[in-house]
Parts: structure tokens; sequence; C-alpha cells
């Protein structure tokens, strides 16, 4: 499985970015589209992350950004697919007591690179599963994680460059 985000100039559009026009609560909420080439035939659904492993120096752990599960196989994730997809999403980082949003709706959608500094890494993972994930709206990436035990036929990683 291959999976491909299309970037300008080797960077993730602004519409999905900290440079966005449609944001929430400051934050882009726009999700961007992802192609994913050679589903294994025996996948059942799909699930996402997009985590940013450069924020670790200046928060000191990795920024969640992005966590959906039992997504229907499909060769492209479609753009803004977060904000109307009906299915699992997990919470990102916002919701985490160290920022203290208090905002629900970062408990279960997207919320776009903002990277504060400079330009920041992405890490996008797509697995293909055998099954299901028992987990409903607003699960903890730890959850996420479990779940994925003996569930991935195959996955795929592609780094994420956006601008701060």
């Amino acid at each position: 499985m291959q999976i491909t985000v299309a970037l300008k100039d080797g960077y993730l559009p602004t519409t999905y970015t900290s440079q966005a026009s449609v944001k929430h609560n400051n934050q882009p909420i726009i999700s961007f589209p992802i192609e994913i080439q050679s589903v294994p035939e025996k996948t059942q659904s799909l699930a996402i992350s997009l985590i940013d492993y450069d924020a670790v120096p200046r928060t000191g752990f990795p920024f969640i950004h992005w966590l959906a599960t039992n997504v229907p196989p499909m060769a492209e994730i479609p753009v803004d697919f977060s904000r109307h997809y009906e299915g699992p999403q997990g919470q990102n980082t916002w919701m985490s007591r160290f920022y203290q949003m208090n905002d629900p709706y970062f408990a279960s959608h997207y919320a776009g690179p903002n990277p504060p500094d400079q330009a920041h890494q992405y890490t996008l993972t797509v697995y293909a599963l055998n099954q299901d994930m028992n987990l409903e709206n607003e699960f903890y990436y730890n959850a996420f994680r479990n779940q994925l035990a003996g569930r991935v036929i195959t996955k795929a990683s592609l780094p994420v460059l956006a601008k701060n």
C-alpha cells in the first residue's frame, strides 16, 4: 500500500494549515485529501494518524493532529473528510490539559498543522485493517495503538511538511 498527498512547492497547501481561511478556535479544520494505492483486498477498514514529532523539543511530547478509524476502504480520503465523517475520530493534543482549550470539537476532529516557530514534518500513517476497531468518538491515542494489535494487514507512512 502506498499513500500520497498533493503538496505545493514541497509543503502541504495552506488551505489545510495555520494559514487556512476556514478555522475553528483559530485552528485549521479542513482535512487534506489522501490518495491510497494498492489497498489489500482483505482490508475491512482503514485507520489514519497524523502526528507532529517535530513538536517534541517545544512541547515535550509529539502533537497528535488527527486520529480516525473504521474508515471504509477507498482509493482516496477526500478533502474535508474529518468534518463529514460519522465514524470514530480520536482526541487530538489540543484537548490535553496542557493546552486548556476546552473545546469539544477537537475531541473528535482534524486539527491541522500549526507550527509555531518553523516548518515541521508531520507523520501521516494509513493502516489497512482486517477488522474494525472497537472505539467510539473521542478515543485516546493509547486506545488507538492498543486496538491496532492483531488488526494491521499493512500500513504506509509519509512525511508531510507544513510551514508556519
